[in-house]
C-alpha cells in the first residue's frame, strides 16, 4: 500500500535556508529543548564533512536553486533511518491498518518540495509531499484500508488542516470501492483492472481524524479485451482459410468446365 500527504508550509524561509545549506534556522523552529537542538546540528554538521554526503549539501549562497532542492530530496532518501518514524510517514503522524492490523513493514519514500527555489530569507510557501510504503502480512487482495493522522505538530512546521491532502494507493488489479472520511474526495480506478487505483483528498477542517478505503480485487476487463481481441484475429484467419478453401473448389470446377 501506498500512502502520501502533502502539507503547505506557509513560511517556508526555514525550508529554504537548510535546502541552501543552513539548517539553524530549521532545527531552532523545532519543538525540543537547546541540549537537543544542539546535537541535531552536531549530527548534521559531522554528515555535512562526510566524504559520502557532502555533495549533497547547498552552498549557502543565499538562493535555492533548483538542483539544491533536489539534493535536499536526495539527502532525505539517503538519511531516512535517522529521520524519526512519526516525523514524516508514521507513527503519530500517519498510521495505517489492514482489516484491523498494523503493517508489517514500512519504508520512506521520500518528499518533494514544490515551490521552493528562491531566495532562501522568501517566506513563500512550499508544498511538501511525503509518501510511505506499507506492507502487511498477509499481504491481501482486498479489505479495508484505515488511514489515521495527527497534525498537530509536525517536525515544527505549523500546518493549517485544510491545506493537507492524503492520497492512499492500494495493490495493482484492485478496485476501490468506497473512500470515506476525507473532503473532496477523488477515486482513480484502472478501467482495464492492471493499474494500482488511488483515492485522496483534504483531510477538512480537522487535525486529527481518519479515513477508510475499501477495495477488492479488479474485475479482469483488460484480460477480457485482450481475449476477445485474439477472438476477432481467429476468427479472422478462419474466414481467410475458408475463402482460400473455397477458390481452390472454384479452380478446378473451371477447369472441367
Amino acid at each position: 500500500m501506498g500512502v502520501s500527504i502533502s502539507i503547505v508550509d506557509t513560511n517556508g524561509s526555514a525550508l529554504r535556508s537548510a535546502m541552501d545549506g543552513n539548517f539553524t534556522p530549521l532545527i531552532d523552529a523545532l519543538p525540543v529543548n537547546a541540549s537537543q537542538k544542539a546535537s541535531a546540528l552536531a549530527s548534521i554538521n559531522s554528515a555535512e564533512s562526510s566524504l559520502l554526503l557532502a555533495s549533497l549539501f547547498g552552498n549557502r549562497d543565499g538562493t535555492v536553486e533548483p538542483s539544491e532542492v533536489s539534493l535536499f530530496e536526495s539527502l532525505l532518501r539517503d538519511e531516512a533511518s535517522a529521520i524519526p518514524s512519526g516525523a514524516l510517514t508514521g507513527g503519530s503522524f500517519l498510521s495505517t491498518t489492514l482489516n484491523g492490523n498494523a503493517p508489517g513493514s514500512a519504508s520512506f519514500g521520500g518528499a518533494t518540495f514544490s515551490g521552493a527555489p528562491g531566495a532562501d530569507s522568501s517566506p513563500a510557501p512550499i508544498t511538501v509531499t511525503t509518501s510511505s510504503t506499507e506492507s502487511f502480512l498477509p499481504d491481501g487482495s482486498s479489505g479495508s484500508l484505515v488511514v489515521s493522522w495527527n497534525l498537530t505538530i509536525a517536525a515544527g512546521i505549523a500546518l493549517p488542516a485544510p491545506n493537507a491532502t492524503v492520497t492512499v494507493t492500494t495493490p495493482a488489479a484492485t478496485t476501490i470501492t468506497t473512500a470515506t472520511g476525507l473532503q473532496g474526495e477523488s477515486v482513480h480506478n484502472d478501467l482495464l483492472g492492471y493499474g494500482a487505483p488511488s483515492a485522496s483528498g483534504s483531510i477538512g477542517a480537522g487535525a486529527t481524524g481518519s479515513a477508510t478505503v475499501a477495495f477488492h480485487p479488479a474485475f479482469p476487463l483488460g484480460d477480457v479485451l485482450i481475449i476477445a481481441g485474439i477472438g476477432v484475429v481467429v476468427g479472422v484467419l478462419a474466414l481467410l482459410y475458408r475463402r482460400r478453401l473455397r477458390r481452390a473448389r472454384e479452380v478446378p470446377d473451371a477447369a472441367r468446365s
